[in-house]
């Protein structure tokens, strides 16, 4: 399961330089050296101010649900689900089972408790993602814009899916179970020698979470003041993303109108759940080029603006993630003390 994760990723940091080769290596290394490092720094705020966003809708969550953790906890378990959500493929679900670890031990809460304040997070985010995407698809119909109302077309249907998959998760009790038993196979492929011998005990504690994790989320959906407050953090954490790519634009010199920056935001967001490659590495700049190329911006500045704008969005908060994930597993000695518990 490694070998296949890392060959996937080789292949789309191959793909990645292809772009890059195709797009001109001179004229790429040319914009990003030249660069305004005053917007770049701008769009690293933006980024940081997106993950802060998501943090505080999940603690608004957390809060309601009777879950007592600092926000600081709360914050290593998002960078450390970004981490995991950017290692797995397609619907990038690997993130929530890692943040139900951190915040769980952290916490002392069950498992059903927090992973019902996850499944809310996570549901609650499809609203404003619907809303901006049917803004998008009215400007490239305005626009006619082909390919963009092509693939905003997969994202809305992506999106409805998702949706509908999570709601009948929270509403029926044996596909929760089975989307724990997978939440448990995707732990056990990931550190197969920390959970060895443990998966039938693991598989036992979830079962047992099931009923706290229904109980939970039905008095998260009753709570119109949690709703108000978390829908506030999650159209926040948009704009904010949305802004980010606003500035890397006015870093090379080429500033775009933000309607334009959603229709191609809006509409990569399909190919981040179906792709193959591990956070879509390669195929995602490959697809946000392509789209910007057909707002008839130039392939150099296009391809340039993205590979900045995954550094920021994607690499970095790898790299932070990543890094929090080894450092707790070391000083917390390994996550299978902390689940045998």
């Amino acid at each position: 399961m490694k070998k296949k994760r890392i060959l996937t990723a080789i292949l789309g940091i191959l793909l990645m330089f292809a772009l890059i080769w195709w797009a001109g290596v001179d004229e790429t290394i040319g914009l990003v050296r030249s660069a305004d490092i005053n917007n770049l720094l701008m769009a690293l705020v933006m980024q940081l101010m997106a993950t802060l966003a998501w943090a505080l809708r999940w603690r608004v969550f957390l809060k309601k649900a009777g879950v007592e953790v600092g926000f600081a906890h709360i914050l290593i378990a998002t960078l450390i689900g970004v981490f995991f959500n950017n290692i797995t493929p397609g619907a990038r679900a690997g993130g929530e089972p890692a943040r139900m670890v951190v915040i769980s031990k952290k916490s002392r809460s069950g498992y059903g408790q927090v992973f019902a304040t996850i499944m809310a997070d996570r549901i609650l985010d499809v609203i404003p993602v619907m809303v901006l995407t049917f803004i998008a698809f009215k400007y490239a119909l305005r626009l006619r814009i082909h390919i963009l109302l092509l693939v905003l077309s997969i994202s809305t249907v992506s999106l409805v899916i998702i949706l509908t998959v999570s709601i009948l998760l929270s509403l029926n009790e044996r596909l929760a179970l089975k989307f724990l038993k997978w939440i448990v196979g995707i732990l056990k492929r990931a550190f197969p020698k920390k959970f060895e011998d443990m998966e039938e005990k693991l598989e036992e504690k979830l079962k047992k979470s099931i009923f706290e994790f229904r109980e939970t989320l039905i008095e998260l959906s009753k709570d119109k003041t949690v709703l108000i407050k978390t829908l506030f953090y999650s159209f926040a954490l948009w704009i904010f993303m949305l802004l980010r790519v606003y500035f890397v634009f006015r870093s090379v010199g080429y500033p775009l109108d933000l309607y334009k920056i959603l229709m191609v935001q809006m509409a990569g967001i399909a190919l981040g759940m179906i792709s193959i490659l591990p956070g879509g590495i390669g195929i995602t700049e490959a697809v946000n080029s392509a789209l910007y190329l057909s707002l008839s911006i130039d392939k150099s500045l296009a391809v340039t603006a993205t590979v900045i704008d995954r550094f920021i969005s994607f690499w970095l908060p790898s790299l932070v993630g990543g890094a929090l994930s080894v450092y707790l597993g070391i000083k917390d000695g390994g996550l299978k003390e902390n689940l045998s518990k």
